[in-house]
């Protein structure tokens, strides 16, 4: 699995290369206007250009898994001996990798056009078990959401087996789904309104906690355990195509 993972980020190597340089570049031309610009438009800008180059690597990941399953590249790939399983978690992996490097990158980048130096004050708000909560939190919510486009990708290909057909095909079931899950979401509150009810004390400090009124974060039992199953079918779902119905 980790040579798919070198191999993939080999692939992507230029891409990732090219929206470091554009950060950079561009957060360089931003210096000049210190002058001018107050801080806060500076930042602004600054922001923009991390926020486009985080959605082109975010697409990028996506398109390499689009070229494996439409283009003769996908001989390659889902020839060798790996499982639907490895696979799968080889592009969650490096798309992770991808997309957290160029937010180090453009983090940076917002310090350098800016001059202002990171205030890491903000800490002094959060338990260690609220910032480990924070980062697991981030982690889930994109291997979700890599696992569920994944998903609809593969499908698309397994169902629609023209090219341009199957991406649109994909799309379609991208928002049919997620609308599906919104809606079913929705209703299990209604049936099932019981929930968790973590105290907010747990991720934030007493400093917090005197001015907010809120004392507990109730999670909806659910909606939890929906979220988590969909997550299971939606990767098992994949893994079985790539192992079983993939047509290339």
């Amino acid at each position: 699995m980790f040579k798919l993972i070198k191999y993939e980020l080999r692939g992507n190597f230029l891409t990732i290369l090219g929206i470091f340089i554009a950060i950079i570049i561009g957060n360089l031309l931003l210096i000049p206007k210190r002058a001018d610009w107050a801080t806060e438009a500076i930042t602004g800008f600054s922001v923009i250009l991390s926020i486009v180059a985080i959605t082109i690597i975010f697409i990028s990941s996506l398109n390499l898994m689009s070229k494996y399953l439409h283009n003769d590249s996908g001989y390659l790939l889902f020839t060798l001996p790996q499982s639907g399983t490895k696979i799968i978690l080889s592009r969650i992996i490096t798309a992770l990798i991808q997309i957290n490097l160029v937010i180090i990158v453009a983090s940076l980048g917002i310090y350098l056009a800016t001059g202002v130096s990171f205030s890491f004050s903000f800490l002094d708000y959060i338990t260690i078990k609220g910032i480990r909560v924070g980062i697991a939190l981030y982690l889930c919510l994109n291997i979700y959401l890599l696992t569920f486009i994944y998903f609809c990708m593969i499908m698309g290909k397994v169902a629609l087996r023209n090219k341009r057909v199957g991406k649109i095909g994909s799309f379609i079931l991208f928002i049919l789904l997620t609308l599906g899950m919104l809606w079913l979401e929705s209703k299990l509150r209604g049936i099932f309104p019981q929930s968790l009810s973590v105290n907010y004390s747990t991720f934030f400090k007493d400093i917090v906690l005197r001015s907010e009124n809120v004392t507990f974060i109730p999670i909806n039992i659910s909606n939890l355990i929906f979220e988590f199953l969909t997550f299971a079918a939606f990767f098992k779902g994949s893994t079985y195509m790539i192992d079983n119905k993939l047509d290339l």
